[in-house]
């Protein structure tokens, strides 16, 4: 399923698990939307340019990308493909990114946005969308946390984490080797791994998202390690799809998913305005999505993976391509070595490793779907801060929740604050709750069972209108 409206505010990035590729999404927003002839006047003379909201607003293609930070205007058009962060650049493109692009960047980064200005906002567009109350207290929340080194990792917790995970993969090789023709360990060992793969995704979750060193081409480094070789999945795949999907929760363009985490026609819809444009035999397979749901899950890291090998083979850096595409092969190559070494033919070491695949695409989409799954949807754009709290909810914490989900049952703080070490999020819940009273945001935090069920009842409900 596919669908492109007339005019889009901005392009929908990386695709989603289960739907469209990147590329696939990409040329056929160029051919049936087209891009916008760029309008940029040049670094210069920005203090006296001014430009208008409405005219700002129709810079929001990939071809012609603006975006506004503090009331200053930037055309990131060329700067975009480059972006460290990925493809989420362009889901603000047309809008006031500050919150954003805060939430993200470091303080030495403001520095780096000099050659990209164009002009400021008009003062009477500023006066149009003044900062709400809301937000400036969000800020001043944020800025409460950073003051108080929250956003500091402790390097001994991600050495423990690094070491521990990789234990897991070494104990799953481990029985395979000792014993490989108890049927038993076989499963036992498949399970390992794909539970290794699960934890192993929560680490390379946190460097890719800068949470644990300040110099962040070591966090780089490490994403690179974490993902392309122990996941066997591309960092830039991972970084195009993930921070757009932190930018834009749950966000629709009408009936198309600008979250491409929502963008999973044509086997789920998660709003029945995405079902508007679908055909009837998607609808037909839409009927059934709380029956198959489950079942689908076991094939989510598989086609995630799928996804960050097309993306890595597609890079257009020639250096980037051959680094990520290389460190992949030895993934599969290190994966496929150790069934051999304990006797495995090769078909069956392939079945081995598919069936750990799926037993982690099971473990880590049971995590993921509890986050925004049954949550508000909502078409056009929201302020950062009310985007991630309307979208998120929140599993309860605890010391197997917490090592479970990698950090991730926080998730209401970690979306309002990519960037801090999972081990500090709990410190920050308190003020956060106080935050979502004062302003009339629900903070929705649920036990497995209940996140589960509520799941379950939006997509029986979506099946049943499909």
């Amino acid at each position: 399923m596919f669908r492109v409206q007339a005019v889009h505010r901005s392009f929908t990035p990386t695709g989603s698990p289960f739907g469209v590729t990147e590329s696939e999404r990409t040329e056929k927003l160029e051919q049936l939307s087209g891009v916008n002839k760029r309008y940029s006047r040049g670094a210069s003379n920005w203090e006296s340019t001014s430009f208008t909201w409405d005219e700002i607003r129709s810079h929001h293609t990939e071809g012609d990308a603006w975006i506004v930070i503090k009331g200053l205007v930037y055309d990131v058009t060329d700067f975009a493909p480059m972006h460290p962060g990925g493809r989420a650049i362009y889901c603000l493109a047309g809008k006031d990114a500050t919150e954003t692009f805060t939430a993200f960047h470091e303080n030495n980064t403001w520095k780096r946005l000099g050659d990209l200005r164009i002009g400021r906002v008009s003062e009477e567009s500023q006066a149009e969308a003044p900062t709400s109350p809301f937000v400036e207290d969000f800020n001043k929340l944020r800025a409460d946390f950073v003051a108080q080194g929250l956003f500091n990792a402790s390097i001994p917790y991600y050495i423990f984490k690094v070491l521990s995970t990789i234990a897991i993969l070494y104990a799953g090789q481990a029985l395979l080797v000792a014993f490989p023709k108890s049927t038993a360990a076989w499963w036992g060992a498949a399970l390992l791994v794909g539970l290794f793969w699960q934890q192993g995704g929560w680490l390379s979750h946190d460097f890719c998202h800068n949470q644990v060193f300040k110099y962040r081409p070591l966090n780089h480094a490490l994403g690179l390690f974490t993902g392309n070789v122990l996941q066997g999945f591309s960092v830039a795949w991972w970084k195009g799809k993930h921070n757009s999907h932190h930018a834009v929760p749950n966000e629709i363009d009408g009936a198309m998913p600008v979250d491409p985490d929502i963008d999973t026609l044509p086997f789920i819809a998660w709003d029945e305005n995405i079902l508007k444009d679908a055909s009837p035999s998607v609808r037909t397979l839409v009927r059934y999505q709380h029956q198959l749901f489950f079942p689908i899950l076991f094939f989510a890291r598989i086609s995630w993976a799928t996804q960050g090998v097309q993306t890595a083979i597609g890079l257009k850096d020639p250096t980037q391509r051959l680094l990520e595409t290389s460190l992949i092969g030895l993934h599969y190559a290190w994966m496929m070595s150790v069934p051999l070494y304990a006797g495995l033919s090769i078909i069956q070491s392939v079945l081995f490793l598919v069936v750990a695949e799926m037993l982690s695409g099971f473990l880590l989409g049971f995590v993921f779907v509890q986050s925004h799954n049954a949550m508000e949807i909502y078409d056009g754009s929201k302020d950062f801060a009310s985007a991630q709290l309307v979208s998120t909810r929140n599993i309860f914490g605890g010391v197997w929740n917490d090592w479970f989900s990698g950090g991730l049952n926080r998730q209401i703080e970690h979306h309002l604050f990519p960037t801090m070490p999972r081990h500090n999020l709990a410190k920050t819940a308190d003020a956060v709750k106080d935050l979502c009273v004062k302003h009339g945001y629900v903070y929705e935090e649920v036990g497995w069972f209940e996140a589960t069920q509520k799941v379950l009842a939006c997509l029986q409900s979506i099946a049943a209108v499909a």
